[in-house]
């Protein structure tokens, strides 16, 4: 029979297929251990991918046990082995990132709704800040089907930009593995310890592309030499209040120094937003470059933070001369947000955080800068009143790159 041959009478060959799968699996030219995978998200015998579709008669026994990396790739499929119709035997088209990557990626057959297995993936405000629950999985963040400002990172551009800084991805790389690497990312919600000093992570620098494929960021402390913690890059850092109560993100718990935290604003700026050529589909336009030395951003590590610009509430009261350094997912989404420039809908332990569509009140981003500032008193030269902003808001006079601004 077909099944036979494709599956048991060439054993030794689909084992090699596999193997080979597992080498470029995706587009990505590293191969974990067994050890490895099993200790990832996919690969966990508990919670690892379980794709229910999947068609496992075919397979010795008739089962495909949790994590089993059958449930990618269909060795034991005829129609796969035999013609391997999307690449790799993938059980379903890779084909990024063309022809339309922000709402066609093989990653939202699991997490997407109504998928092969549907993932719940909460939003970064829901799960390490106490939010309500809004976007439950990572097609909606990348495509955002509510609120008046909605953005995400366009994946077209993470690959084009990826591809142009020659750190080893190619043209046909799936645009999530630009920040993730599937064999290995480890499920990082709740928070937990690694072993290592940092927590369990899902995130791989893109510069630690070539590197071997356990290299995580946010799994190690500073023994490693590469500050991937928060509290590892400065020890100025303050995490923001979790809904609720006094406790902080991401953990929900008393550890406020980011020793819990990977270091989003080296990861995030590493080959990207930190170069002053990130071109946004979304904007017509390139980005602004993030400046978080201390000549830079005051939510950065300007050393001059008390010539009168902040007031801020708590946990940010230590006096204005203390110079607070924010973690990039303080304020951002990492994939998409209801609200524009992918900023989030929980900050500092205010929830429902919405960024109206910019009208006459002048008041957009007044909700969501007032969850750390005091921006309502006597008018004068550090304060605003609501309603009297310039239009369109606080974005008028503060963002990211200038030191007198955010």
């Amino acid at each position: 029979m077909k099944v036979a041959k494709c599956g048991i009478e060439y054993w030794h060959l689909t084992v090699l297929i596999a193997l080979s799968a597992l080498a470029l699996m995706l587009t990505c030219g590293q191969v974990a251990t067994a050890e490895d995978y099993a200790d990832s998200a996919h690969g966990n015998s508990s919670y690892g991918v379980n794709r229910s579709t999947a068609t496992c008669e075919n397979w010795p026994g008739g089962v495909c046990s949790t994590g089993s990396c059958a449930h990618c790739h269909d060795t034991f499929d005829p129609d796969i082995c035999g013609n391997n119709a999307y690449g790799l035997m993938l059980f379903a088209s890779n084909d990024n990132p063309t022809p339309t990557p922000q709402s066609d990626n093989f990653c939202y057959e699991c997490h997407g709704s109504g998928a092969a297995q549907a993932v719940t993936n909460h939003s970064y405000s829901k799960n390490f800040g106490g939010g309500t629950a809004t976007l439950t999985t990572i097609y909606d963040a990348l495509n955002p089907p509510t609120g008046d400002t909605p953005s995400s990172h366009n994946l077209s551009d993470v690959v084009n930009h990826a591809v142009g800084r020659d750190i080893g991805f190619t043209s046909d790389v799936n645009p999530c593995l630009v920040c993730h690497d599937q064999h290995v990312a480890q499920q990082n919600y709740p928070v937990t310890p690694s072993g290592l000093g940092g927590v369990k992570t899902a995130i791989r620098r893109p510069a630690d592309y070539a590197s071997p494929p356990t290299d995580l960021w946010g799994d190690e402390d500073a023994t490693s030499g590469r500050n991937e913690r928060m509290l590892d890059y400065t020890n100025k850092y303050q995490a923001a209040y979790y809904a609720g109560g006094s406790n902080y993100e991401p953990a929900n718990d008393s550890t406020a120094d980011g020793s819990n935290l990977p270091n989003f604003f080296n990861f995030c700026t590493n080959q990207c937003h930190g170069l002053a050529s990130v071109y946004s589909t979304e904007r017509g336009d390139n980005l602004t470059q993030i400046d978080w030395s201390t000549t830079g951003d005051f939510h950065g590590r300007d050393n001059d933070p008390d010539d009168g610009f902040g007031y801020t509430v708590a946990p940010y009261t230590a006096g204005e001369d203390h110079n607070y350094v924010l973690s990039c997912t303080d304020c951002h989404e990492p994939h998409g947000s209801e609200n524009e420039w992918l900023l989030r809908t929980c900050v500092n332990g205010k929830d429902n955080v919405s960024i109206p569509e910019f009208e006459d009140d002048r008041t957009s981003w007044y909700d969501f800068c007032t969850a750390c500032h005091v921006l309502t008193g006597p008018s004068g030269p550090q304060y605003h009143v609501k309603g009297q902003t310039v239009a369109p808001g606080c974005p008028t006079c503060h963002y990211h790159g200038f030191a007198t601004g955010f």
